[in-house]
């Protein structure tokens, strides 16, 4: 999987961000290059196919068929190590992750998929009231493909509750940090994610080189959390934040507009400046601007081929 947060590599729009100050920031590069727009329906010389793809429909939905087993399994084994259960059992929302055992019928299909949730309809609910769905599934060689999924296509076993997923967001914050974002935790579970929230820092100097892959993929750490930091450990912390950038996880830096004095900003700790250094992270100031970015940042993410 590559990840980075660089300028030089991200998949957002090249025109400057605002940082919630009025002041547009350059922004981060996420993937190998900024990608060109695909030109789809078109055959060569120009002429506009009238047949679907190889797999696909005439609305352009992948067919279950087309899928195996082991295509189920490598697109699970990818993200399992990001997800975590939701909340609330068998309940289903745009952006959820969920692994749904099918009706088996003779047209080849697994008996199981999984993917991210586009869209459903009912808009959100428990599994057994949704009639339509829509799934993002992700592939090895290209973007995810968009699944379609009637009622009838899920078997519902009482004994074997339907399991949703949402996607892991690690917090290192300060009592403070964790008091902003005590009222937005929905927030976050309505776009996909579950903070995973922490004061102390013995997570972070735990973590090794060897086993950096099982790691979450997204960190929101707070100013005032790397202040409250014994001296004696910063320099050791230091290098495990710079250690998560080469590993090529996403830190987004939240930083209140109004801090005491001497509480800086993870860039200025680090020693990162835009324009002069490879490395600028990402600054929202509120919970809803942080909740706002994590999410953009994992759909660009999500929307990348599986590496």
């Amino acid at each position: 999987m590559a990840l980075e947060t660089t300028l030089r590599r991200f998949l957002f729009s090249p025109a400057p961000i605002q940082t919630g100050k009025d002041k547009p920031r350059k922004p981060h590069w996420l993937g190998d290059k900024v990608p060109t727009p695909a030109q789809q329906g078109q055959a060569p010389g120009g002429k506009k196919e009238d047949s679907p793809k190889p797999g696909r429909d005439m609305r352009g939905y992948r067919d279950l068929a087309s899928l195996t087993l082991g295509d189920v399994h490598d697109a699970y084994d990818f993200f399992k190590s990001q997800l975590l259960p939701s909340p609330y059992e068998a309940w289903v929302n745009t952006n959820y992750f969920c692994m749904l055992e099918l009706v088996r019928r003779r047209d080849g299909r697994p008996p199981v998929f999984f993917g991210r949730v586009k869209t459903c309809y009912p808009s959100d609910g428990y599994i057994h009231n949704i009639q339509d769905m829509e799934l993002y599934f992700p592939n090895k060689n290209r973007k995810p493909d968009t699944v379609l999924l009637r009622a009838e296509d899920i078997l519902l076993d009482p004994g074997k509750p339907v399991q949703s997923y949402c996607a892991r967001v690690k917090f290192f914050a300060s009592p403070e940090d964790r008091t902003d974002f005590d009222q937005y935790e929905n927030l976050f579970l309505e776009k996909g994610f579950i903070p995973e929230f922490t004061t102390g820092y013995l997570d972070l100097l735990d973590m090794n080189e060897h086993e950096h892959a099982t790691y979450p993929w997204l960190y929101v750490i707070g100013s005032r959390w790397l202040a409250s930091i014994p001296d004696s450990v910063q320099p050791e912390i230091r290098e495990r934040l710079k250690g998560l950038v080469q590993w090529n996880k996403l830190i987004f830096n939240y930083h209140p507009e109004r801090l005491p004095t001497g509480i800086r900003s993870l860039n200025r700790e680090l020693g990162y400046k835009a324009g002069f250094t490879d490395i600028f992270l990402i600054e929202p100031e509120t919970p809803q601007q942080t909740a706002q970015i994590v999410s953009s940042t994992f759909e660009k993410l999500f929307q990348q081929r599986i590496k």
